[in-house]
């Protein structure tokens, strides 16, 4: 039997939201950022356990220089079905300074899609706990 929560919305498996994580090349990373909430589309890579994403100087690299806990999201529905589903990982963020770890990461092939030249830092935001729904 599929566990529901209590809602009945399906509770998906560890496994699945991890291949939905291996899947997805695009999600949204929420945090607080001068006293609000912030919440910003980034293209990433999940790379050993962890969400793995580029950034240049301003509100997510603050983040992730304060080690600040975050949520990062991705998901994907059908209006017209009424399906859908998520998958949320909770996390600290935190900027990869190693420059071996960095050489990695840069044969992922994340790319930032906005047109900014010094988007050439990494911010990882290590799984501290990963929860998914799937409801239709």
């Amino acid at each position: 039997m599929t566990p529901v929560d209590r809602t009945g919305i399906e509770i998906l498996p560890l496994d699945d939201c991890k291949r939905m994580l291996e899947a997805s090349r695009i999600g949204r990373v929420a945090f607080l950022y001068q006293g609000t909430v912030a919440i910003l589309p980034v293209n990433y890579r999940w790379h050993h356990g962890a969400v793995v994403f580029r950034s240049a100087e301003g509100a997510k690299l603050d983040a992730a220089s304060g080690e600040q806990l975050v949520g990062f999201e991705i998901d994907a529905w059908d209006d017209e079905l009424h399906t859908g589903w998520s998958v949320l990982v909770e996390g600290r963020a935190e900027e990869v300074y190693d420059d071996i770890e960095v050489a990695e990461l840069e044969t992922l092939g994340v790319r930032p899609w906005a047109p900014h030249p010094r988007r050439n830092r990494w911010v990882r935001i290590v799984a501290e706990e990963i929860t998914g729904r799937r409801v239709g």
